[in-house]
């Protein structure tokens, strides 16, 4: 017998791939908690921060579509009915970086910045034939900004004061999906999310310094729903569609003032918490999957809003706003049945996104407009990937004097596969 194919060694070779996997996933969680979110925007001094819409999954190079396509060798962040796609033997491993490279444009001046960090990191297999699960930790929006203000002193025809305003932290969401397939075609999805995290934003004037701290805590549920169908053998059309309800999201704070000349904490007490509401949001996808000959290719379109305007907080000319975000993509793998070299069973992909943010500042609404091409990397006998992502794009209002954004977005995701559930065969 051979002894690498024995059932006892098959028995360890499982529990240390499981244990090794475990391991990983609690190694980077561990340094992904300890990574703070990074940006760098004036617009982040508005409420909870720079608002994360992208999921950075590996459809990030096909526009970061997602609600109407289905979960095969990767986690569908957009829609949780799209997990059923998951093979019934496979585990997915998956998690996301980024790095951002942008030029930041008013009418008097300009500055770059640089920020790298984590974006996803996300589990999931399926329980059942029917039922798929998956758990995951995102940002679910961050806070950075360091702003110099020069006013003039009060009885004063020429002297002047500096304030310093910065601000850094941001909520994550940690979230567990589920999908749940009702009838052939059909599948029915649903999220529990648990949004937590803390902001502080600092005023830094000659004599005197003042520091608000926020702490968020709330747990949310939305739902998603998928219908396929499949016609001329070769071709499979899927539309989904999903839904968050509108709820009460409170930040408790603190302020603390200290006397900066001697470091003298003069107050520290608790004030008002930040009431808000969580949108209403809901969103629409398509997409069109084909096989022909050794080739297979997907084209896919969404649709995604979210009902800001509910919030009536304003901030140095900044109020919220309905966000709508379109997105459109095309992905193909040219041989996957009898490939001749690597080259062929990569995945080529190119997308464009337009959102018209949450945002509106001085009456004007901050769009944003992007196109990314992508490649998907196979390792592991073909079954894992790595997914590499080119996003360029400019966001701003478009009004003169405003401040304008261009930036490229370099995006890594990794979607790793084990095989779990199969079967063990010995000689």
């Amino acid at each position: 017998m051979n002894i690498s194919h024995h059932p006892i060694m098959n028995v360890y070779q499982i529990i240390f791939r499981k244990v090794g996997m475990v391991l990983m996933i609690c190694f980077v969680v561990a340094f992904y908690a300890a990574a703070q979110n990074n940006t760098s925007t004036p617009l982040s001094i508005f409420s909870i921060g720079e608002i994360e819409y992208r999921d950075f999954s590996a459809t990030s190079g096909w526009g970061n579509v997602g609600i109407g396509l289905k979960s095969k060798n990767f986690l569908n962040r957009h829609n949780p009915a799209g997990l059923s796609g998951i093979d019934t033997l496979k585990f997915i491993f998956d998690f996301s970086g980024t790095a951002k490279f942008s030029e930041l444009r008013t009418a008097s001046t300009s500055q770059r910045v640089t920020n790298f960090n984590f974006k996803n990191l996300a589990a999931g297999f399926r329980i059942s034939k029917r039922w798929t699960s998956s758990v995951g930790l995102s940002p679910y929006s961050n806070v950075g900004y360091n702003m110099l203000k020069t006013q003039p002193v009060e009885g004063s025809n020429d002297g002047n004061f500096n304030t310093i305003y910065t601000g850094s932290g941001g909520i994550n969401k940690f979230y567990w999906s589920h999908s749940l397939e009702m009838f052939k075609g059909l599948t029915l999805g649903a999220t529990a999310s648990y949004y937590f995290g803390s902001i502080t934003r600092t005023e830094a004037a000659p004599s005197i310094g003042i520091t608000e701290s926020m702490t968020a805590n709330k747990i949310n549920f939305d739902f998603g729903a998928q219908y396929s169908y499949q016609f001329k053998k070769r071709l499979l059309l899927t539309v989904g569609g999903i839904y968050g309800y509108r709820s009460k999201f409170n930040l408790y704070r603190r302020n603390t003032v200290v006397n900066i000349k001697n470091g003298v904490v003069a107050k520290n007490e608790k004030i008002p918490d930040l009431k808000m509401q969580m949108p209403e949001f809901y969103g629409a996808g398509i997409s069109l999957y084909g096989a022909e000959n050794s080739a297979e290719w997907t084209v896919a379109i969404d649709y995604y809003q979210q009902n800001w305007s509910v919030n009536k907080e304003k901030l140095h000319g900044l109020r919220f706003a309905d966000s709508h975000i379109y997105n459109a993509g095309f992905q193909i793998i040219p041989n996957t049945k009898r490939p001749t070299n690597y080259l062929q069973i990569m995945s080529y992909q190119i997308g464009a996104c337009y959102n018209e943010s949450y945002l509106n500042i001085n009456g004007y609404p901050l769009k944003d407009y992007s196109v990314s091409v992508g490649v998907g990397l196979p390792f592991m006998m073909g079954i894992s990937r790595i997914n590499v992502a080119v996003t360029l794009g400019q966001s701003g209002t478009g009004q003169r004097g405003g401040i304008t954004e261009n930036y490229a977005l370099l995006s890594v995701n990794l979607s790793l596969l084990e095989i779990w559930f199969k079967k063990v065969k010995y000689d």
